[in-house]
């Protein structure tokens, strides 16, 4: 630590303005202006297989910034010649909010949340003020690492040779995350919107060679933050006949499932595609092709991780929508019943219909998924029917998903019909919302059996909005502004940035955290820790309406979850070795 406080008080000699750096953890917001907050801990702690970020301020002139160059370097072992990867360094872009989210706790101005590759152009900046300069570090520790503490550098070098080293401490913990996240996700990511957003040429064929790759460009980053894109373009059938390329289509599964190891993928079907009346004259061959399409995960060992989401059967909201559900739930019943898989079928809903006249969907829906709000009225507010509970007991999924801002009459009236959203909410996933309103659902999952969550797009702005200056993405007819809704990953284009890209957010960050907490309650879960994991749990999130905006108690629990963790881990190895001595 002492070597690492020299470092951080170097000023630039020759330059007008003292250099300063600091760091702070990757929960923190940092303003472009004003004094950045105090230099937190350089310390940070992850397991095999894991990311970790934290991020480091420059403070300067915009004059200095131009011409600063950063390097890191591989992290290094304290007692021995180990080294791992150097970590990957991103320069975070601010975009405005003009317009507040509605009932948004955080107030409009500039925020940083598009992590930038360095080899990007930077943001201009004017002015002589200092201003700060986040960058993000992301640390991955490999699954051949050793446990142990480690020692990384981050280096900032000025045009006039001077410059600074920021240094940091990686502690590895003696255990590995899973390979396939266990928390379950769908994200919407389509070929067209990726075309649309690039500016290339798609007419409903086959890609062009550019489209592809950038496509798999959009599933690895998503895979990357161990999230799950709904669909893959590889497992399509044929447009116009509905068959299958089963050897195409078994490589393109097997990369996403077995390469990219993610969790979940979504079977290709809408109301009229690839056939035009599946529940009619054309049943007998879809239902074949869907049959064919299970039994290719089957082949390679993934049928569970398998499902139907087809938006049209979302968020269904009469008697009609609602008997179009039961209608499909049928016919993937009668695919299970008459070819021998397993079909599941995801819908965007409460098990509770808003109407009882609506009718039921059990025996329709395999995977429900509510939005936060709706858990927060079935499972944690007096009046609350626990219709979840009841779905989850006869054997069905339940995730979750955010969208918009949904507070329950319910909550708002308990809650004094506050204009803003300080605590103790059912999260909102917005760009001017604490950063614990993303970070905190995975600790809050496992309270009501909660395995997966859902999304409804990455890269959606509406009609003329620039995402790259303006968070106010998603707007209702009624002129209320949704800041970063839809919006997640940032397109990079040759014109503006010189390539196509997919460039992730500080919130996509943060969805790869929360999946990755999951991960440890569930490790933690497999050991016999449950009753410890809930009670560090709560010591910051009792449950969907009522958790802490404390960053600082979240990561203190997930250190000492992780030391738990490592110590029971140790415990049955030893346990292991001593039997197999006798």
């Amino acid at each position: 630590m002492k070597a690492l406080l020299v470092s951080l008080t170097m000023a630039a000699a020759a330059t007008a303005q003292p250099v300063q750096v600091s760091f702070c953890d990757g929960m923190t917001r940092i303003s472009r202006e004003g004094a950045a907050p105090p230099s937190s801990s350089n310390v940070v702690y992850a397991a095999r297989g894991e990311w970790e970020p934290l991020q480091i301020i420059v403070s300067a002139t915009p004059e200095q910034l131009k011409t600063l160059q950063v390097r890191a370097s591989g992290i290094a072992k304290h007692d021995s010649n180990a080294l791992l990867p150097a970590p990957v360094v991103l320069r975070e872009h601010y975009v405005r909010v003009s317009k507040s989210t509605p009932m948004a706790p955080l107030p409009a101005g500039d925020y940083a949340d598009a992590l930038v590759p360095l080899d990007m152009p930077a943001q201009e900046l004017s002015g002589t003020a200092v201003v700060n300069q986040p960058y993000w570090v992301d640390i991955f520790v490999p699954y051949t690492a050793a446990a142990g503490a480690y020692t990384g550098e981050v280096q900032f070098q000025f045009a006039d040779g001077s410059g600074a080293i920021a240094a940091y401490t990686l502690n590895v913990w003696d255990f590995d995350m899973p390979v396939v996240p266990k928390l379950r996700t769908s994200i919407m990511t389509t070929v067209r919107h990726v075309a649309q957003v690039h500016g290339l040429e798609y007419q409903d064929g086959a890609p062009s060679v550019e489209h592809a790759g950038l496509l798999n460009a959009y599933y690895d980053l998503l895979a990357e933050h161990r999230l799950s894109v709904d669909q893959i373009y590889g497992s399509y059938p044929d447009a116009a006949t509905g068959k299958l390329d089963e050897d195409k289509v078994e490589r393109a599964l097997r990369k996403h499932l077995l390469h990219r190891h993610c969790n979940s993928i979504g079977l290709p079907i809408w109301p009229q595609w690839p056939f035009k009346d599946p529940l009619g004259q054309d049943r007998v061959a879809a239902m074949s092709y869907v049959a064919q399409w299970m039994k290719l995960l089957a082949k390679i060992h993934c049928e569970s991780r398998g499902y139907v989401i087809m938006g049209d059967l979302d968020e269904p909201n009469d008697a009609e929508a609602y008997a179009t559900v039961r209608r499909w739930g049928e016919f993937f019943n009668e695919v299970e019943k008459t070819h021998g898989v397993r079909v599941p079928l995801h819908v965007t809903e409460q098990p509770a219909p808003e109407k009882a006249a609506w009718g039921s969907l059990a025996g329709a829906v395999d995977i429900w998924v509510p939005h936060f709000s709706e858990v927060w009225k079935d499972m944690e507010w007096a009046g609350g029917k626990h219709e979840i509970a009841l779905r989850r007991q006869a054997g069905q999924e339940v995730w979750g998903y955010a969208a918009l801002v949904q507070m329950p009459d319910a909550w708002e009236q308990q809650h004094g019909m506050p204009k803003k959203l300080t605590s103790a909410f059912p999260p909102v996933w917005a760009v001017d919302y604490p950063p614990m309103a993303h970070r905190v659902t995975g600790w809050l999952f496992p309270k009501h059996g909660i395995t997966g969550f859902d999304y409804w797009d990455t890269i959606f702005a509406a009609e003329g909005v620039d995402v790259w200056q303006d968070a106010g993405t998603f707007k209702t007819p009624d002129g209320e502004t949704y800041n970063g809704d839809g919006s997640y990953i940032y397109p990079a284009t040759e014109k503006r940035h010189g390539r196509h890209a997919p460039v992730a957010s500080m919130r996509l960050k943060w969805l790869r955290e929360t999946v990755e907490d999951y991960d440890y309650l569930m490790l933690a879960r497999q050991l016999g820790l449950e009753d410890e994991a809930r009670r560090l749990t709560s010591s910051f999130a009792r449950g969907f309406g009522e958790w802490d905006d404390n960053s600082g108690a979240l990561l203190e629990a997930r250190r000492q979850l992780g030391l738990l963790i490592e110590t029971a881990q140790h415990r049955k190895q030893t346990a292991a070795l001593e039997g197999g001595a006798r």
